[in-house]
């Protein structure tokens, strides 16, 4: 009886869940370390370097001094940050949001997002994705049982440039007669990302509009998420406009928002939902079962720093910090020979690495992880990191398996960074041209 039981004991093994078994490594887990390793200028995973505005420092030592923050909170959300939520963005949807009802917090943008995929998807439905598409909706929705459709936003290559009309995000499309052919009577979502990580698109309200009739035409029960935690960051006048505020479109759309994004403090994973009560209180439902709640302190002081009276102010200024890092980037990119696509929004540019001839085994036999070796944009991205010290996000890794050819000459760039490591970044890049 020992021995069969040591046998048992010793022949156990280990299988992952068939929900998760197909993961594996992500893109960061290759170019984070690379660029570790060769002292690289990270301009790849899109989080700032630098310190939050001075009155969200402040919002936080008020809120660690006063105390009384130190235990769990009311799950959907801290009262003061729903309340500051609502006060803020009502104005924007245009109509009075339910503090308590029409909003959930999350821990930060991503398990808002996974709580509501969870909360909306049952085992065979099929969500529609525009790819490229961030990475991160994958995960949530394969563990929900969920098939994903793909639809691609595509560059027009017969806009004709010049030196007052660039290349630009804006130029990326969805084509509507695809979108419509991704829809069958099982769809169930459709993510939409606006503005748009990796491209920097801006959906027009035309555009925005034509993907709601398809939407109503081909999908009568399907939900929409709609990702807008670069909402405020737009450039050059581009006005960013929200899907859920479009005709009927408020009763059957999630919009998801980020308090990292905004203030430059993705390290305190605050985030949130907002949307009708039916869809939100399910969502909320969900999340008491993954976090419960998100940790008080920042949440006390997220909603102290919304409060100031001169929110909007802020805003604005954040969309101009970013767009003079922009056109400090582009400037970088254009003398390099990298042909950017200017974006009209978020902290990203797609460069074009067309002008760069690999030979031999440049950009494999560097690889961590062994990921991507027959993939040309994660060869440039490991090629860059390397013999040049700047550290991209190929963006393949974007795509889904049959596509990830289609952005083979682009990787990705971010620039939410402090002015000196935009410097150092262009001095790396001008050695591209020597």
């Amino acid at each position: 009886m020992l021995r069969n039981t040591v046998k048992r004991l010793m022949t156990y093994t280990f299988k992952p869940s068939k929900q998760t078994s197909s993961f594996g490594p992500s893109v960061w887990l290759e170019f984070s370390p690379l660029a570790i390793k060769y002292n690289s200028v990270n301009l790849g995973q899109g989080f700032p370097n630098f310190e939050p505005p001075k009155f969200v420092k402040d919002a936080m030592i008020k809120t660690i001094e006063v105390g009384g923050f130190n235990q769990y909170t009311r799950s959907p959300g801290h009262l003061r940050l729903v309340k500051a939520l609502s006060s803020v963005y009502s104005p924007y949807f245009g109509r009075e949001l339910n503090a308590m009802t029409e909003i959930m917090v999350g821990v930060g943008a991503s398990e808002s997002l996974f709580a509501a995929i969870s909360s909306i998807v049952n085992e065979g439905d099929e969500v529609i994705l525009i790819e490229p598409f961030f990475d991160i909706y994958i995960g949530p929705i394969l563990m929900a049982g969920g098939i994903p459709k793909f639809v691609t936003l595509k560059e027009d290559e017969s806009v004709e440039r010049s030196s007052e009309r660039k290349r630009s995000s804006k130029d990326w499309k969805i084509n509507k007669e695809e979108l419509a052919a991704a829809f069958s009577d099982k769809t169930k979502l459709i993510i939409l990302n606006n503005p748009h990580n990796p491209v920097g698109k801006v959906y027009s309200k035309e555009e925005l509009q034509e993907i709601a009739d398809v939407v109503v035409k081909h999908g009568p029960n399907t939900t929409v998420i709609s990702d807008e935690v670069y909402e405020w960051m737009t450039f050059d006048g581009v006005e960013h406009h929200r899907f859920a505020t479009l005709p009927g479109m408020w009763d059957r759309t999630v919009t998801i928002g980020s308090a990292g994004k905004t203030f430059s403090i993705t390290g305190w994973k605050v985030g949130w939902c907002i949307g009708p009560s039916n869809i939100i209180g399910a969502i909320a439902n969900t999340h008491q079962y993954i976090p419960f709640s998100v940790p008080t302190p920042t949440q006390e002081a997220v909603a102290i720093a919304l409060e100031q009276p001169n929110i909007k102010d802020y805003f604005k200024e954040l969309a101009t910090m970013y767009q003079n890092k922009r056109d400090t980037l582009l400037n970088s990119l254009t003398q390099a020979g990298l042909d950017p696509v200017v974006p009209e929004g978020t902290y990203f540019i797609m460069g074009d690495t067309s002008s760069i001839k690999l030979e031999g085994n440049q950009g494999k036999d560097t690889s961590i992880t062994g990921m991507g070796l027959h993939l040309r944009d994660w060869n440039i991205a490991r090629y860059l990191t390397t013999e040049y010290g700047i550290t991209t996000i190929p963006p393949s890794a974007f795509y889904c398996d049959d596509h990830q050819k289609i952005p083979e000459n682009f990787v990705r760039f971010t620039f939410c960074k402090d002015d000196l490591t935009l410097q150092k970044a262009h001095d790396n890049l001008l050695k591209l041209k020597k």
